[in-house]
């Protein structure tokens, strides 16, 4: 169960429920305008029966509370799943006038199996009658379910199935056939797979299909991040460009998981937990546990040293467009940008000599580390080196440049034409109030929140 911290460590412009538990983000959807966020939720600030809580923004920033749209039942809780917008009414649950949100959800009972429920209004939903649509009385994770437009027309879903994920096919989102499965032998060691995604960008004018997985969230597999694999689709299965090992992390922290992205929306949207298992249930945060990280859109790019790879830009830069200073920091939501070339050390203080670092090392590598950055007294494994002190090569050359986003108690570094991300969480005594270069040359630029 969350801890109550010393102080309010709520963030202004993350989500998070109003009160209880909140970890897998669900049913990312968009529709007329809005963009509707469904997450695992419990009522009370510790992980129960799960149920999905429901939100929706219009700038992905600001998020009204909706009521909560799953509930258990005597089948099980309500476990992750997905949402798709079933614009031409292919599974009759609502008109084409009036097409129905369609939801895909795993059903935590004796197994886990997938089952769907519908809203003809975007608010309310009704479970389906004929549950469960993929049934399962074998196999212990058989969960995640993501359902996506199929490219030869119809619907598939991609999920997880232990060490790998398996793929099926629809034509009413009733109906579903297993058509192929994806998960190279080894890839055990990995930990269980969860929260699978697939999905196409383009680049150069070629088209190529993105399997996201979320893998290994115990401390023994060192906690859990999530991987992108780059290859090709046809409807049926999927199949991966280059070896399977070589796949990376959509970010290089442990405060990132289970992300997947919007259905219908123009662009490729995600949004991921913004917490790690390890210490999730000990956060210092009172009547909320658990965050979700910033919306990120999903581009593929070329790098001179890591090839084709995945650029995470934030959907929105939500500070003031010109520097308020370089010294003295406005409150505790801000950003910074850092220019520079080498090895520099960029560090946020507080008056009680907590800090915060971030930047170049003498590898050249992009790192941050939380280590000094505030209350440790929570768990154990939080400010261990492995979770703290977080570095990855960089793609580029050269002189650098870096983004911060800073909330309170959580924040996003973005580098090398963000293809590198890493998210933290921290929880400083008392708030943040000067940034400094603490080694080496760089300059920093402070922004303010709008």
């Amino acid at each position: 169960m969350s801890t109550q911290g010393i102080r309010d460590f709520r963030p202004e412009i993350h989500f998070t429920p109003a009160t209880g538990w909140i970890n897998d983000p669900n049913g990312l959807v968009y529709e007329n305008g809005n963009y509707h966020l469904f997450a695992q939720y419990y009522p009370e600030p510790v992980w129960g029966p799960m149920h999905w809580c429901h939100a929706v923004s219009q700038d992905l920033l600001h998020w009204q509370h909706l009521p909560v749209a799953l509930y258990p039942d005597a089948d099980g809780a309500m476990f992750s799943g997905s949402a798709v917008y079933d614009k031409e009414n292919t599974s009759g649950f609502g008109t084409k006038e009036h097409p129905p949100i369609v939801a895909m959800y795993t059903c935590h009972g004796d197994t886990e199996q997938q089952c769907i429920a519908y809203s003809t209004d975007t608010v309310n939903f009704a479970k389906y009658t004929g549950n469960p649509v993929i049934p399962n009385a074998e196999k212990i994770d058989f969960r995640d379910p993501k359902v996506i437009p199929n490219p030869k027309g119809g619907w598939s879903v991609v999920l997880a199935a232990g060490d790998r994920v398996e793929f099926y096919a629809s034509e009413n989102l009733k109906e579903w056939r297993k058509t192929g499965e994806f998960g190279p032998e080894g890839n055990h060691s990995q930990g269980v797979w969860e929260c699978p995604d697939l999905f196409p960008l383009t680049i150069d004018g070629e088209e190529k299909w993105i399997l996201i997985v979320s893998m290994g969230r115990n401390h023994e597999n060192h906690g859990a991040r999530t991987q992108y694999f780059i290859g090709q689709f046809d409807g049926e299965t999927f199949t991966c460009d280059t070896p399977w090992d070589t796949a990376e992390f959509i970010d290089q922290s442990f405060d990132n998981y289970a992300g997947v992205t919007f259905d219908n929306a123009q662009e490729r949207i995600m949004i991921a937990w913004g917490t790690s298992w390890i210490y999730a249930r000990q956060l210092p945060t009172g009547e909320f546990c658990g965050y979700m990280a910033m919306p990120r859109k999903m581009e593929l790019v070329h790098t001179p040293k890591g090839g084709l790879r995945m650029a995470t830009p934030p959907v929105a830069w939500p500070f003031q467009e010109a520097p308020c200073g370089t010294g003295d920091l406005p409150g505790e939501l801000f950003g910074l940008k850092v220019k520079g070339s080498g090895a520099a050390t960029i560090r946020l203080e507080n008056s009680r000599g907590q800090h915060f670092d971030f930047g170049v090392n003498e590898k050249g590598e992009i790192f941050i580390d939380r280590s000094q950055a505030g209350y440790k007294g929570f768990n154990e494994y939080f400010f261990s080196d492995w979770y703290s002190k977080i570095s990855a090569p960089r793609y580029y050359e050269g002189e650098w440049e870096l983004e911060l986003h800073f909330d309170h108690s959580i924040c996003e570094l973005y580098a090398d034409q963000y293809t590198r991300a890493f998210t933290q969480l921290m929880y400083p005594d008392t708030p943040y109030t000067k940034v400094a270069v603490a080694q080496g040359k760089a300059q920093v630029e402070v922004y303010a929140a709008k």
